[in-house]
């Protein structure tokens, strides 16, 4: 049932008429797909994913991930937000707050929120932070980077976090070459 419900929530991004960002990496430990979607429907109402598809060489294993949220603005860049993680190991529910602003070089998107762990039947705090600076080098190439943080504590526990850094260089038509580096945490007891 956990991959049913999976699989349709990752397909449900790719129903709209919006820009969806698509990102491939290769490195020596995993390869990684990263669809990033952010629709607003009006002025009050905005839905923002983030999907992952990874795998892992050594472990010869597919590990999808996505977190989405439904945004209900309530002041300049500022909003309710209720969402979900899920991931292999946990399906992750919270409400919280929504901050987003973006302009031609720079984009940030923030939530934090109070969680439920599926898994470990803990509430906890989780906050997804996605900050890219997209500056001009010349009238062909912008510089690129990104910057993702994603970490979920339960109130007892460390559930997991994940960074990602990006940098590298973007042409006009929105395609992109650089490097990739993650680090990942797993739990630990405060």
């Amino acid at each position: 049932m956990k991959r049913s419900v999976l699989f349709l929530v990752l397909l449900l991004p790719f129903y709209g008429k919006s820009q969806i960002t698509v990102q491939t990496y290769t490195g020596n430990k995993e390869a990684e797909v990263l669809g990033i979607y952010s629709k607003d429907f009006n002025y009050k109402w905005n839905y923002f994913v983030s999907g992952t598809i990874s795998y892992d060489y050594d472990a010869k294993k597919v590990n999808p991930e996505i977190y989405q949220n439904i945004n209900y603005g309530v002041g300049k860049n500022w909003g309710i937000s209720v969402g979900v993680h899920i991931s292999r190991e946990d399906i992750i529910p919270s409400v919280g707050v929504a901050y987003g602003k973006e302009n031609d070089v720079f984009n940030i998107n923030v939530f934090p929120a109070l969680t439920y762990s599926t898994d470990t039947k803990n509430f906890g705090l989780g906050l997804y932070t996605l900050l890219e600076y997209t500056p001009k080098i010349n009238e062909k190439l912008n510089f690129y980077s990104m910057l993702i943080v994603e970490s979920d504590f339960s109130f007892k526990e460390h559930q997991s976090s994940s960074q990602v850094i990006r940098i590298g260089l973007e042409s006009k038509k929105k395609m992109q070459w650089g490097g990739r580096e993650q680090y990942l945490t797993d739990r630990q007891q405060f």
